[in-house]
């Protein structure tokens, strides 16, 4: 067997246009990796933030309805973060001065909630909000739906339940207490927010719920609940969003079949450049069989080369990918100038925070595969080249 100098020399001769098939071969095989590694990262930096909003405002990580449990209790369970107190209920919110109205969610949480990390990733306030807050604090989408400005007053009916029916509508007026925002358009347009003991004085606090962050291992946390309160129901933000999940788990799916095709068009260049590579080696490899070499060691001289070849792309591809991702902002904000320099109007690539971010391992699995397909189209060619007879292969191949 020889060694990795002998490959690196040989795959990197300069007889037949030698070296630059091996360096267009190295650079097809990086520029491959570059793309599938951002294309992944980009895509699961959206789906993790898209679903960390989630967590953080719409569903939290767990959601317990129980008649024995607390708030304080369930926070005292390890692996969970902080628990707390919410409710919530469909209003009708109706701006006094212009008339226009618009249907929405109340919720209201114990005040310490807001003060959590975890909520204050995701939820933005005008100002600090304090332990009791009076009014209704609403998101800036709402407030240019509805027209409203500071100091207006604002109607909201509640449905709250009554003594003879199940629901009876309380019509209440309230003040604009402030203003918020958050990265989920769709949570901002449709919820509003108010203090909790206001909110619970108007519809009780039977239909209360504790919300609750985990920080340790989700199911460990679900079983320790279930543990004190058999009868407690815990929903989590997986079943809560069942049907958002479900559609992030299909875009997921199918990034996946778009980065497939991608790997297509990587092993077609594979096999169509190795197979040019191991032509220009055709004769040499015919005449140190006609000298007494092994079918072996002629196969370990071509597989070593691809090896060193393909290793150096990966090298390549990883290192240039990792640069990309890290700057990718960056890369983002130049393309957005450019832009700009050439057509006189600006893109959206700069307003959309894109958190890339890929795992080692989903790198080392790239990585991998296209090691086997690379060492697969080399033993292929091998075998191709042994089925004419040496002598044959020495008189009719051309230099």
């Amino acid at each position: 067997m020889f060694g990795l100098k002998t490959a690196f020399r040989y795959a990197f001769s300069r007889t037949r246009g030698q070296r630059t098939t091996s360096i267009m071969i190295m650079v097809g095989i990086a520029v491959g990796l570059v793309a599938l590694l951002v294309i992944s990262a980009v895509m699961n930096g959206l789906q993790n933030s898209q679903m960390d909003q989630l967590r953080n405002l719409e569903s939290f990580d767990l959601i317990v309805s129980s008649e024995k449990l607390s708030a304080e209790s369930v926070g005292s369970i390890d692996g969970v973060d902080t628990a707390f107190r919410f409710l919530e209920t469909n209003v009708l919110v109706v701006d006094k001065t212009s008339e226009t109205s618009t249907s929405a969610r109340v919720r209201a949480y114990d005040s310490y909630a807001y003060q959590s990390s975890r909520m204050m990733e995701s939820l933005f306030m005008s100002y600090d909000v304090p332990s009791s807050f009076e009014g209704l604090l609403v998101s800036f989408t709402m407030t240019r739906s509805l027209g409203l400005r500071s100091g207006d007053d604002i109607r909201v009916t509640f449905l709250k339940p009554g003594r003879t029916a199940t629901i009876v509508p309380y019509t209440s007026e309230m003040r604009l207490g402030g203003y918020f925002s958050s990265r989920m358009t769709e949570f901002s347009s449709s919820t509003a927010f108010m203090d909790y003991g206001a909110l619970a004085s108007i519809i009780g606090e039977d239909t209360s719920r504790i919300g609750v962050y985990v920080s340790g291992n989700q199911n460990k946390v679900v079983q320790s609940i279930l543990a004190i309160d058999p009868d407690a129901r815990v929903v989590t933000w997986q079943e809560y969003n069942k049907a958002l999940y479900s559609a992030l788990m299909l875009e997921k799916t199918l990034m996946y079949v778009f980065l497939a095709f991608m790997f297509l068009i990587i092993c077609v260049n594979l096999k169509n450049s190795t197979r040019r590579l191991l032509s220009n080696k055709q004769k040499e490899g015919a005449m140190l069989r006609a000298i007494g070499c092994s079918r072996a060691f002629v196969n370990s001289v071509f597989l070593g080369q691809g090896i060193v070849i393909c290793l150096l792309g990966e090298l390549i591809g990883v290192v240039t990918g990792k640069i990309v991702i890290l700057n990718i902002q960056n890369i983002l904000a130049l393309v957005d100038k450019l832009v700009t320099l050439f057509t006189g109007s600006s893109t959206v690539l700069t307003q959309i925070p894109f958190n890339a971010a890929i795992g080692n391992g989903e790198i080392a699995l790239v990585c991998l595969f296209v090691f086997a397909l690379s060492l697969l189209f080399t033993s292929i060619g091998c075998r191709r080249i042994y089925r004419s007879e040496i002598m044959e292969v020495i008189l009719h191949a051309s230099y």
